[in-house]
């Protein structure tokens, strides 16, 4: 990948949770590998896709880019600024141009603050217009994700989890960003609810020119949006291509067993296919060294 074209470069990101004991004197006795030494680029305009087992540190990885959580080590650029070592100023500057989608809509809403209070709020904190032109852009948002304007003054419980869904997406355009990190955005709704959300997504990604880091479980529904997919497992990247190369040739042993759990709408293809498994138990972040295959890539997608 042409790295000048990047908007997002990750280097050697890692983010370790420290495990401390006592109650006074708290003394760090492990920590839990949350991330560990990731490399990748996300080009202006794309969607990365990032897929893997429930606590691989898929959802950790989005939130240390955005500089939710503070990085171990590494180095993480929007463009030409390091994030990592970024003031306090320069950040809040930044935040503007990067969001995210959480994965819970029933969580990520106030539940004592109306709707246009929630798509507002990102207005307030920087100081975006007057009180009568937030107004305005809040009905303009909630019409652009396909809710009635009129539901203004409503509060999140009055909605479904897909139109809840939809407000979190509507408070996360609201600054007008370049970089979304959907966290999983589609795991917590209904299965005739996902495909709209992400049907929207891809709308608003072609009319606004945004670039995603898609954080999700549904290998099938990540095939769909992304333009390149990377497969996280016990923290790490072991494997990051093309969607067409990475789902018709599999690299890694992890990615097709993955890969091999996929259903295939098709019976008679479903009954050949054959479903590889791996054995034994997931190792523990905090010592994993028990990985029963290799993290290292073959040399045609050693560079990420």
């Amino acid at each position: 990948m042409n790295q000048d074209q990047a908007l997002i470069r990750v280097e050697r990101l890692t983010k370790h949770f420290p495990i401390t004991r006592g109650i006074v004197f708290q003394k760090q006795v492990g920590a839990v590998q949350a991330v560990d030494d990731i490399s990748f680029n996300i080009t202006k305009g794309e969607t990365l896709g990032l897929v893997g087992e429930s606590g691989c540190g898929k959802s950790t990885t989005g939130r240390t880019i955005l500089q939710l959580h503070k990085p171990t080590s590494g180095k993480v650029y929007y463009g030409d600024v390091d994030l990592t070592t970024a003031s306090s100023a320069k950040m809040r500057e930044m935040r503007r141009n990067m969001q995210i989608i959480f994965q819970d809509p029933y969580a990520s809403l106030n539940p004592r603050l109306t709707v246009g209070s929630i798509v507002a709020e990102p207005l307030e904190v920087h100081n975006v217009g007057t009180a009568q032109e937030r107004q305005e852009r809040v009905r303009e948002l909630l019409d652009l994700v396909s809710l009635n304007p009129h539901f203004i003054n409503r509060y999140p419980h009055e909605f479904s989890g897909g139109q809840r869904q939809r407000i979190g997406i509507a408070r996360a355009l609201a600054l007008q960003p370049e970089f979304i990190v959907c966290d999983e955005p589609i795991s917590a709704l209904d299965v005739s609810i996902q495909a709209q959300v992400v049907n929207l997504l891809e709308e608003l990604q072609e009319e606004f020119g945004l670039t995603y880091l898609f954080i999700a479980h549904d290998l099938s529904m990540v095939r769909h949006i992304s333009d390149r997919v990377a497969v996280m497992y016990l923290g790490k990247i072991v494997e990051l291509a093309e969607r067409g190369e990475l789902y018709d040739h599999p690299l890694h042993p992890y990615t097709r067993a993955l890969l091999s759990a996929v259903p295939i709408p098709d019976p008679l293809e479903e009954r050949k296919r054959k479903r590889i498994i791996l054995e034994g138990d997931v190792p523990s972040p905090v010592h994993p060294c028990g990985v029963s295959f290799p993290h290292s890539l073959p040399d045609s997608r050693s560079d990420l």
